[in-house]
Parts: structure tokens; C-alpha cells; sequence
């Protein structure tokens, strides 16, 4: 038996879903697949995130993509979330009182 990830996208992948790739395509399929899944995947809440001029090794270390893509994922997990500034203060260390 083996693992295939692709399979019951559609009933699975029913959770809040971003995807982020570059536009660059690699030889692996690291833009094709990523397109599908998002395609496919039955969350209600799901969005894609395609950076310009970024391939998907750029996603691992580079400033400039990771950057970009934080500033979408950010707010996106923020909005899932319900975090205002009130609710994402750290709680107080139970040792601190």
C-alpha cells in the first residue's frame, strides 16, 4: 500500500487552507501540484498565494519571498483565529504571580 496525498483532497482537506508557491516553475512539480491541490481541496476558506519571480526553494530561506508570504499568512491565521490585540498577548506565567 502506498501514500498518495492527492487522494480525498476533497474530503480531507476540509480545514482553513493557504498555499503559497513561486512562480517559477521547478522540474519537480512544486507549482503544478500545489495548483491542483488548492483546486481541489474542500475547505470553504482557502486561499493561493503565487509570489512573482519566486521559485520554491526561494520559500525555504530568502528574505524577500518568505517575507512576502509571512505578510499574507499573518493575517490570514490572525483572521482564523479571532486574534485582536487583547487576545494575542502571551498569558502570564503561572510562576510570574
Amino acid at each position: 500500500m502506498t501514500w498518495d496525498a492527492f487522494s480525498f483532497a476533497e474530503a480531507f482537506l476540509t480545514q482553513p487552507f493557504l498555499v503559497v508557491i513561486g512562480d517559477k516553475v521547478g522540474a519537480f512539480g512544486a507549482y503544478r501540484d500545489p495548483m491542483d491541490i488548492y483546486g481541489r481541496a474542500g475547505a470553504k476558506e482557502k486561499e493561493l498565494l503565487v509570489l512573482e519571480g519566486s521559485s520554491h526553494c526561494d520559500l525555504y530561506d530568502k528574505p524577500g519571498p518568505v517575507g512576502r508570504a509571512l505578510a499574507r499568512a499573518v493575517p490570514f491565521c490572525k483572521k482564523l483565529l479571532r486574534l485582536t490585540p487583547e487576545t494575542a498577548t502571551a498569558p502570564k506565567s503561572v510562576a510570574a504571580e
